[in-house]
């Protein structure tokens, strides 16, 4: 069953103005007019989004159908088959019910630094590890419904990131963590910028789903605290990552994901959209509006249009105004450089190299700026 409220991208409790705001929105992103010479997959991708906004919009700008959609969508939810988690088989129902080999424990900071590439997020503890949670019905008595666990799986993580949100707001920093991941002075949310975001062993499904269950979350705390510019950086970033992880693994031979990253090339512009709503709450906010830049740029590379590449330069040149000694803004000038036709190849290297020699630049940054010289020197 279609999720309508996700296709339009919109809180479940939305109003009909928002509702009909969002599908202006989503239409207009996906008129043909803004596709004229891209390529025939993209253009096809783009209709078919379009006919199932129209949809979404038929059941949801209708009173009667919405609460008739509603009542099975509540419904579906109630009897949904459990979930099978990843490398288990599931020999019987006390064994598919079983959520003790489920770690819900928070997860450990990352303290504006990027996760490894082999961390889990979603770990599973095997049964001699379990902790003992206390209230577990025994054996025999009657078991939780089903549905219930993925519920608390998206509970805990909207509680995380609300949590996070509220304690950078609450701490003064305007440019803390949240406002990319590190702020005016550290590191952006997305997790990477010019390196692969995935290991090189990881599965296609693991690339593909790394980031969905974040997203989620994401977008139900910024619907829920919307004049908070740090969750919408949040979902920016999440957004962010769950492109470019795709991308950088094409990027480096694998081309049976060439089809996932021209479905999700739209979330360019949705990330674009988030940090835009968090730069009319924090306009100097230089990483966000970096980001913002790079996820333009990355579009316009997509859909071979250089227009989006020339939006992407402006925003890094008002980036730069903002915060001139910001490592992570001169990364992102030099790959909106590089992203041009002609390439300015050198133009990119200046700004590179100028971020390595920045003050205070955050070893992430310098990092990815030599692997970047590396490669474009060539």
């Amino acid at each position: 069953m279609q999720d309508y409220y996700e296709t339009l991208q919109v809180h479940p409790k939305a109003d009909a103005e928002s509702i009909r705001a969002s599908y202006d929105r989503l239409r207009q992103r996906y008129d043909p007019a803004q596709l004229e010479g891209a390529a025939d997959e993209l253009v096809e991708l783009a209709r078919r989004r379009r006919d199932e906004i129209e949809r979404a919009y038929a059941i949801l700008s209708d009173p009667v159908r919405r609460a008739g959609y509603d009542a099975e969508l509540i419904a579906q939810v109630a009897v949904a088959p459990p979930i099978p988690q990843r490398g288990r088989t599931i020999a019987s129902s006390s064994v598919s019910d079983d959520d003790d080999l489920i770690d819900y424990r928070p997860l450990p900071p990352a303290r504006r630094e990027e996760r490894p590439k082999d961390f889990n997020a979603q770990p599973i503890l095997p049964p001699s590890q379990t902790p003992h949670r206390g209230g577990r019905q025994t054996e025999g008595s009657q078991r939780l419904p089903v549905w219930i666990p993925p519920v608390l799986i998206i509970g805990v993580a909207t509680f995380a990131i609300v949590l996070f949100t509220q304690f950078t707001t609450m701490s003064g920093t305007p440019q803390s963590a949240a406002s990319g991941a590190g702020g005016a002075s550290g590191q952006s949310g997305p997790s990477t910028i010019g390196q692969p975001t995935a290991a090189p062993t990881a599965s296609i499904d693991e690339v593909i789903n790394q980031f969905e269950a974040q997203i989620a979350a994401a977008r139900q705390v910024a619907n829920q605290v919307p004049d908070n510019a740090n969750a919408w950086i949040e979902l920016g970033n999440a957004l962010y990552d769950s492109v470019v992880v795709v991308r950088e693994r094409l990027d480096g031979g694998d081309q049976s994901l060439h089809g996932i990253y021209v479905e999700r090339l739209p979330r360019w512009l949705e990330a674009r959209d988030a940090y835009a709503k968090a730069l009319k709450i924090t306009p100097t906010n230089a990483v966000a509006r970096a980001d913002l830049a790079t996820a333009l740029c990355y579009y316009g590379v997509g859909i071979n249009d250089q227009s989006f590449i020339t939006q992407g330069l402006s925003e890094t040149d008002q980036a730069i105004k903002d915060a001139p000694e910001e490592s992570r803004v001169l990364l992102s000038k030099g790959l909106c450089l590089v992203s041009t036709t002609p390439p300015q190849k050198a133009q990119a290297l200046e700004q590179w190299q100028k971020a390595i020699v920045m003050p205070n630049v955050e070893p992430g940054v310098a990092q990815q700026a030599r692997q970047l010289i590396a490669q474009y020197s060539r």
